[in-house]
Protein backbone atom coordinates (compact mmCIF):
# COMPACT_ATOMS: atom_id res chain seq x y z
CA UNK A 1 0.00 0.00 0.00
CA UNK A 2 1.37 3.17 -1.16
CA UNK A 3 1.45 5.98 1.91
CA UNK A 4 -1.42 7.80 3.02
CA UNK A 5 -1.51 11.07 4.61
CA UNK A 6 -3.46 11.64 8.62
CA UNK A 7 -3.43 14.11 11.22
CA UNK A 8 -3.44 13.54 14.40
CA UNK A 9 -4.26 16.06 16.99
CA UNK A 10 -3.28 15.90 20.61
CA UNK A 11 -5.35 17.14 22.89
CA UNK A 12 -3.90 17.12 26.96
CA UNK A 13 -1.99 13.46 27.07
CA UNK A 14 0.72 13.05 24.60
CA UNK A 15 0.67 9.28 25.63
CA UNK A 16 -2.03 8.35 23.81
CA UNK A 17 -1.32 10.38 20.48
CA UNK A 18 2.21 9.16 20.68
CA UNK A 19 1.06 5.46 20.84
CA UNK A 20 -1.45 6.01 17.71
CA UNK A 21 1.66 7.66 15.94
CA UNK A 22 3.98 5.24 16.38
CA UNK A 23 1.52 2.38 15.27
CA UNK A 24 0.11 3.75 12.64
CA UNK A 25 3.25 4.72 11.18
CA UNK A 26 4.01 0.97 11.52
CA UNK A 27 1.29 0.66 9.08
CA UNK A 28 2.53 2.67 6.46
CA UNK A 29 0.76 6.14 7.45
CA UNK A 30 2.57 9.40 7.05
CA UNK A 31 1.18 11.21 10.16
CA UNK A 32 1.14 14.76 11.12
CA UNK A 33 0.75 15.63 14.90
CA UNK A 34 0.00 18.87 16.09
CA UNK A 35 0.02 19.21 20.07
CA UNK A 36 -2.83 21.42 21.04
CA UNK A 37 -2.05 24.05 23.43
CA UNK A 38 -5.03 25.65 23.95
CA UNK A 39 -8.84 25.96 23.09
CA UNK A 40 -8.07 28.53 20.71
CA UNK A 41 -5.47 26.77 18.90
CA UNK A 42 -8.34 23.60 18.42
CA UNK A 43 -11.11 25.81 16.87
CA UNK A 44 -8.78 27.00 14.33
CA UNK A 45 -7.65 23.11 13.56
CA UNK A 46 -11.44 22.79 13.37
CA UNK A 47 -12.18 25.44 11.32
CA UNK A 48 -9.17 24.98 8.66
CA UNK A 49 -6.84 27.64 9.69
CA UNK A 50 -4.63 25.23 10.39
CA UNK A 51 -4.64 22.32 7.83
CA UNK A 52 -5.49 19.04 8.40
CA UNK A 53 -5.36 15.88 6.73
CA UNK A 54 -8.97 14.32 5.18
CA UNK A 55 -8.10 11.87 8.33
CA UNK A 56 -8.24 13.42 11.39
CA UNK A 57 -7.79 11.51 14.76
CA UNK A 58 -8.98 13.74 17.69
CA UNK A 59 -6.85 12.17 20.40
CA UNK A 60 -8.30 13.89 23.77
CA UNK A 61 -10.68 13.27 26.69
CA UNK A 62 -14.69 14.11 26.71
CA UNK A 63 -18.13 14.21 28.78
CA UNK A 64 -20.86 15.40 27.82
CA UNK A 65 -20.53 18.94 27.79
CA UNK A 66 -17.81 18.62 24.66
CA UNK A 67 -14.27 17.71 23.79
CA UNK A 68 -12.15 18.59 27.13
CA UNK A 69 -9.28 20.88 26.83
CA UNK A 70 -6.90 21.32 29.70
CA UNK A 71 -7.50 24.20 32.28
CA UNK A 72 -10.25 25.46 29.48
CA UNK A 73 -13.79 25.40 29.03
CA UNK A 74 -14.27 22.70 26.99
CA UNK A 75 -15.55 22.57 23.01
CA UNK A 76 -19.19 22.70 22.88
CA UNK A 77 -21.04 21.17 19.86
CA UNK A 78 -22.29 24.56 19.36
CA UNK A 79 -18.74 25.70 18.77
CA UNK A 80 -18.19 23.13 16.52
CA UNK A 81 -21.05 23.71 14.52
CA UNK A 82 -20.07 27.60 14.75
CA UNK A 83 -16.56 27.60 13.76
CA UNK A 84 -15.97 23.64 12.11
CA UNK A 85 -15.28 23.19 8.25
CA UNK A 86 -14.41 19.76 7.45
CA UNK A 87 -15.97 19.53 4.52
CA UNK A 88 -15.24 15.87 3.27
CA UNK A 89 -12.86 14.94 6.45
CA UNK A 90 -12.90 11.28 8.27
CA UNK A 91 -12.92 12.53 11.99
CA UNK A 92 -12.10 9.81 14.48
CA UNK A 93 -12.58 11.01 18.24
CA UNK A 94 -11.07 8.95 21.14
CA UNK A 95 -12.47 11.26 23.54
CA UNK A 96 -15.27 9.93 25.88
CA UNK A 97 -18.84 10.91 25.18
CA UNK A 98 -18.16 12.33 21.73
CA UNK A 99 -20.53 10.20 19.67
CA UNK A 100 -23.15 11.09 22.27
CA UNK A 101 -25.54 13.88 22.39
CA UNK A 102 -25.17 16.88 19.97
CA UNK A 103 -21.32 16.29 19.07
CA UNK A 104 -21.66 14.08 16.67
CA UNK A 105 -24.58 16.17 14.57
CA UNK A 106 -22.10 19.11 15.62
CA UNK A 107 -19.40 17.12 12.89
CA UNK A 108 -21.94 16.29 10.57
CA UNK A 109 -22.89 19.81 9.63
CA UNK A 110 -19.36 20.98 9.68
CA UNK A 111 -19.21 18.53 6.60
CA UNK A 112 -17.62 15.55 7.64
CA UNK A 113 -17.99 12.39 5.57
CA UNK A 114 -17.81 10.02 8.60
CA UNK A 115 -17.41 10.81 11.97
CA UNK A 116 -16.58 7.74 14.91
CA UNK A 117 -16.31 8.27 18.17
CA UNK A 118 -17.37 6.27 21.69
CA UNK A 119 -20.93 6.92 23.16
CA UNK A 120 -19.68 6.55 26.25
CA UNK A 121 -16.61 5.96 28.89
CA UNK A 122 -14.54 3.61 27.10
CA UNK A 123 -11.24 3.04 29.40
CA UNK A 124 -8.07 4.08 27.46
CA UNK A 125 -6.64 1.19 26.24
CA UNK A 126 -9.99 0.66 24.43
CA UNK A 127 -9.66 3.77 22.75
CA UNK A 128 -5.86 2.89 21.66
CA UNK A 129 -7.19 -1.27 20.68
CA UNK A 130 -9.91 0.40 18.81
CA UNK A 131 -8.01 2.90 16.57
CA UNK A 132 -5.34 0.73 15.88
CA UNK A 133 -7.42 -1.95 14.86
CA UNK A 134 -9.05 0.45 12.52
CA UNK A 135 -6.23 1.68 10.85
CA UNK A 136 -4.74 -1.77 10.56
CA UNK A 137 -7.99 -2.89 8.55
CA UNK A 138 -7.88 -0.04 6.37
CA UNK A 139 -4.67 -0.37 5.47
CA UNK A 140 -5.97 -3.47 3.80
CA UNK A 141 -8.48 -1.38 2.11
CA UNK A 142 -11.46 -2.63 4.48
CA UNK A 143 -14.45 -0.56 3.96
CA UNK A 144 -14.54 2.49 6.71
CA UNK A 145 -18.13 1.43 7.49
CA UNK A 146 -16.97 -2.58 8.16
CA UNK A 147 -13.64 -1.54 9.60
CA UNK A 148 -15.39 0.29 12.33
CA UNK A 149 -17.65 -2.79 12.90
CA UNK A 150 -14.35 -5.23 13.20
CA UNK A 151 -12.54 -2.99 15.47
CA UNK A 152 -15.89 -2.10 17.68
CA UNK A 153 -16.27 -6.00 18.18
CA UNK A 154 -12.73 -6.90 19.58
CA UNK A 155 -13.72 -6.03 23.26
CA UNK A 156 -17.20 -4.72 24.45
CA UNK A 157 -15.15 -1.63 25.94
CA UNK A 158 -14.19 -1.37 21.62
CA UNK A 159 -17.99 -1.41 20.67
CA UNK A 160 -18.59 1.87 22.55
CA UNK A 161 -17.71 3.27 19.35
CA UNK A 162 -19.61 3.95 16.22
CA UNK A 163 -19.76 5.79 12.69
CA UNK A 164 -22.01 8.17 12.32
CA UNK A 165 -22.09 9.28 8.19
CA UNK A 166 -22.83 12.72 6.57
Amino acid sequence: MAKQNLTIVAVGDALEASAVRATLEGFNYRTTTHWVGSRAELLKLLAGEIPTDNDVILSCHGDDRGILVPDEPPITPAEVRDHAHLDGKTVINLGCRTGAGDLPDAFRSAGTAAYVAPIDYPDGSAALAFVNNLYFLRTYDIPLDQAVQHAAAVHPECGQFQLHHA
